[in-house]
């Protein structure tokens, strides 16, 4: 299933080149004590199976016995975009340089299957709060997504400045064109307080004038227990896009956006669902509610 948009040539052009020049990157690994081929490869984050064979021709020289590797030499990794560093991705503010979530652990990473492989998601938290509960929940909904083939972008602004959200329309809208013709949404995650007691309210909010964001609240209600939704404008959410940065940020984003907020409920008279407040349950359900709404897309497409 691809959504098709009208992108300017020179776009095309640009992004084509820009995909030249990332292949022509050549990685390299010191081999250490231990190492093998497969352990190389799974460190980092690489299918085994599919990349052997080019890893072989790449280092030829430096291989004894057909598959020996020689400790301190160094040896070049295949250029995969399909390796967990590559669909995993952490973007650094202020630099916005892109580095992989699970760096450390990309050898425990394993595919479950390729059901989400034309989709994207960007996962924003507030960096501000410092909340540990927050950014744990976020990463291992993105370890689920990225083991079924997805791209996942983790993003960080600061609460405290909301001219950070105006940049990160940037960003976003420069990896959607990148992407183009993928499912690709956006998820804005907010704590309202520690999730520490037996159970935690998820309130949902998406634009009003968005189809595809009614969809999506629709299919993490249904996920989470609940099949009503109570829809809302941008300028009606309480405490989420009330002032002009986050409205503009929200009004000019080219993916689909939903705001999830997870902890004490607002004010506002916005449908909650109080669920069980373990984090892995929390991240199971939301990513659950993520995997049913591709998957209705992709049958209504068929």
């Amino acid at each position: 299933m691809t959504f098709k948009k009208i992108i300017p040539a020179f776009v095309i052009a640009y992004f084509s080149i820009f995909s030249i020049i990332s292949q022509e990157i050549q990685h390299t690994v010191i081999a250490k004590s231990g190492d093998g081929i497969f352990s190389l490869l799974r460190n980092e984050g690489i299918e085994v199976a599919k990349y052997y064979e080019e890893f072989i021709e790449l280092n030829e020289a430096n291989i004894k016995n057909g598959s020996h590797l020689i400790v301190g030499k160094e040896y070049k990794i295949p250029f995969a975009p399909d390796s967990f560093k590559n669909t995993g991705v952490r973007i650094q503010f202020p630099n916005n340089q892109d580095e992989a979530i699970f760096k450390y652990e990309l050898a425990s990473l394993k595919r479950i299957d390729s059901t989400m492989r034309n989709t994207v998601y960007y996962f924003i938290t507030d960096a501000s709060n410092e909340n540990i509960e927050e950014i744990d929940i976020v990463e291992k909904m993105a370890r689920k997504l990225i083991q079924r083939k997805a791209k996942v972008y983790l993003l960080n602004y600061s609460g405290k400045d909301d001219s950070n959200l105006l940049d990160l329309t940037t960003i976003i809208n420069k990896k959607y064109l990148m992407h183009s013709g993928h499912y690709q949404r956006v998820l804005v995650f907010k704590n309202n307080g520690d999730v520490k007691n037996a159970q935690t309210n998820i309130t949902l909010y998406h634009n009003a004038n968005s189809k595809d964001g009614r969809k999506m609240v629709d299919n993490l209600l249904l996920t989470l227990g609940e099949n009503k939704i109570k829809q809302k404008s941008l300028n009606d959410y309480a405490g989420v896009f009330n002032d002009f940065k986050r409205v503009s940020f929200a009004k000019n984003l080219l993916p689909t956006l939903t705001f999830v907020e997870i902890g004490e409920k607002g004010k506002s008279e916005v449908k909650s669902v109080k669920i069980s407040s373990n984090k892995k349950n929390i991240a199971d359900m939301i990513t659950g509610g993520i995997l049913r709404d591709y998957s209705k897309l992709e049958f209504e497409d068929k």
